[in-house]
């Protein structure tokens, strides 16, 4: 049977965000561990659909229906797997592979996997019974050296990999069948200027594992001084570093409860904090982060903060994170930067300090706009115009990588701000930023850059409010058709809000009323005269008339909507009130705010 390959299917499913997918068709707020929304499947009036996006799976309480996204779209759209797999893909905006039939050279790829992982296995145990044999003495005293407790050497599969040549080689049998199999793991190296050898020699071992929890590659630290002083296993059918975050797998239930990660750049640094009680914490293998990385991360919480050693190599690991988070960046997404004292890493804090005190400098970490201007005005003169002016240039490439429109626009406030320079100048900068096309743009959908601010006008360049209220007052059938989404409506001009509202007072008497003038019947001389004014003063097309009134509903809806998207944004940065329910009322306004603008792309008729 025709099927996509299974790494496409592991990739998808790890690069999407289900909170972001499912929320487009649920309305979700946080409560504990889970988000809570009106189950799709079935007709309920209390919340029983739970999603928990750090184990990738939604289940309703009511009706039963659980699962991961592929089923979700299965059983929302009445698919089949394959169906399910192409819907989202579309949304993600990742092309599909071509489908396949599974041959035996894809069998055996599948089984040689569960053949290495085996082989992964087995030396992970071989590695761990070197540390606690006699031959591992030096090992041991080396963790005790770094205060780790016995339960937390356990916790990590810790081992000892011992001085010579083939240990490990001759463990496996010794032959060209053991060759082989070390050798496809990364955990020999083959034959060359000299006999095949272990990879691994004199070193504490890290297992290095997937997120299933699944042992496929190691790291190992020399004992004594010698360089390199770490080094990873090689890339293998099992393992690429550049889609692993070591402690991932134990991390997740702490990153889900505190909401938070944090990023550091080694084993001993991740394993030092969550022996001392700070949990919610991976690290990086020998690479700079990835998308890959951050993909990951951000699935499993809205909070990332990365630490770092105060030294150069920190400050540019730093700094180098900052360019890839920025990619996208959206608004219910937060990141910091806690950059160590000269000559600390975070294994020498938390000893020190302890996991309050680690937890604390946390808290007071700095935010990415605060670390972003620190790096930007180094070695520039912030108080002359030409520092400045500097300033800007550096800043505006990167803050026109920030995927949220509203987002950019606060942190390019900000900036001003920091620069002292007028709102209006900066206004005027900001307008000249390139567009950065969203992330994951709906399956089939052209993306087209959206507009810095939305202006108040409708078709021809008209104030889109003025619109509105002409074509209720010309066709005021629409009122009672459309009372609902118009008692809602918040408009700026207030003179046009006391008008909407006498026509919402007026409900179905502006079908079966009075013959007279319909501003005749609305009860008032000074509304009587501007609903007149109106009327005389703004063109309408009969024939289009329904579209306008679409087309101008949808803008003010939008408008409104962007209003509130900015305010509780502000306040979430502010710190206010409570971030949780404020984080759940802006991912309901976000799912609103792309309802409309899906039915602006594709408008329905009445």
């Amino acid at each position: 049977m025709a099927h996509y390959p299974e790494r496409f299917i592991e990739e998808l499913r790890e690069r999407a965000d289900m909170l972001d997918v499912v929320g487009r068709y649920v309305r979700l707020k946080k409560q504990g561990v889970n988000w809570l929304g009106l189950c799709p499947f079935h007709n309920e009036k209390t919340p029983s659909f739970s999603v928990r996006p750090d184990q990738g799976f939604y289940k309703c309480f009511g009706c039963g229906a659980g699962g991961d996204l592929f089923e979700f779209f299965m059983r929302l759209k009445g698919v089949t797997f394959a169906e399910a797999v192409a819907e989202l893909a579309g949304m993600l905006g990742v092309m599909l592979p071509t489908m396949v039939e599974e041959d035996s050279g894809q069998r055996q790829q599948r089984e040689e996997r569960q053949q290495l992982l085996a082989v992964i296995d087995r030396a992970r145990e071989w590695f761990c019974q070197q540390l606690q044999a006699p031959v591992g003495q030096a090992a041991r005293e080396y963790l005790q050296r770094r205060k780790l407790q016995a339960a937390t050497i356990e916790r990590f599969g810790l081992g000892y990999a011992p001085a010579g040549w083939r240990h490990l080689l001759d463990y496996f049998g010794g032959g060209q069948a053991a060759e082989q199999a070390l050798a496809k793991v990364g955990l020999l190296i083959p034959a060359s200027d000299r006999s095949a050898h272990d990879r691994f020699r004199d070193r504490i071992i890290f297992p290095i594992r997937d997120v299933q929890g699944h042992c496929i590659a190691f790291g190992g630290r020399v004992l004594a001084s010698g360089e390199p002083k770490y080094i990873n296993s090689p890339e293998t059918l099992l393992y690429q570093k550049s889609d692993i975050l070591y402690g991932l797998d134990q991390a997740q239930g702490a990153i889900q409860r505190q909401d938070r990660v944090v990023v550091v750049e080694g084993y001993m640094d991740l394993i030092a904090l969550v022996d001392r009680g700070v949990e919610a914490v991976v690290a990086t293998l020998g690479t700079a982060l990835t998308a890959s990385h951050l993909r990951q991360l951000w699935r499993r919480t809205r909070r990332i903060c990365f630490c770092f050693d105060g030294d150069t190599a920190g400050r540019k690991a730093a700094w180098r994170a900052l360019e890839m988070v920025l990619d996208g960046l959206q608004a219910d997404r937060h990141v910091q930067f806690l950059l160590l004292p000269q000559g600390e890493d975070p294994d020498d804090l938390v000893q020190r300090e302890g996991a309050e005190g680690f937890n604390a400098r946390l808290d007071g970490a700095l935010p990415l706009l605060g670390f972003l201007l620190q790096h930007l005005a180094e070695g520039l003169d912030r108080a002359s115009p030409e520092g400045r002016v500097a300033v800007l240039h550096r800043a505006r490439p990167l803050l026109a990588k920030v995927g949220d429109p509203l987002l950019r626009e606060l942190y390019l406030q900000q900036v001003s701000q920091y620069l002292d320079l007028p709102n209006q100048f900066f206004a005027q900068t900001e307008e000249r930023l390139p567009v950065t096309p969203p992330a994951s743009p709906p399956r089939g959908a052209v993306w087209q850059p959206s507009p810095r601010r939305i202006h108040a006008t409708g078709p021809g360049g008209r104030d889109f409010e003025r619109v509105l209220l002409a074509i209720l007052l010309r066709a005021p059938e629409l009122v009672p058709l459309w009372e609902e989404e118009l008692s809602r409506l918040e408009l700026e001009n207030g003179d046009l809000t006391e008008l909407l509202s006498a026509l919402l007072a007026l409900g179905s008497e502006l079908i079966h009323g009075s013959a007279a003038p319909l501003w005749q019947r609305l009860g008032n001389a000074n509304l009587a005269a501007r609903a007149e004014a109106i009327l005389l003063s703004e063109e309408l097309q009969p024939a289009s008339l329904q579209e306008e009134f679409r087309g101008c509903l949808n803008n003010c809806q939008l408008r409104q909507l962007n209003r509130q998207i900015k305010q509780i944004t502000q306040a979430i940065e502010a710190g206010e009130g409570d971030v949780d329910r404020q984080f759940g009322v802006l991912l309901a306004l976000k799912a609103e705010q792309r309802h409309l603008q899906q039915r602006k792309r594709h408008p329905s008729p009445f």
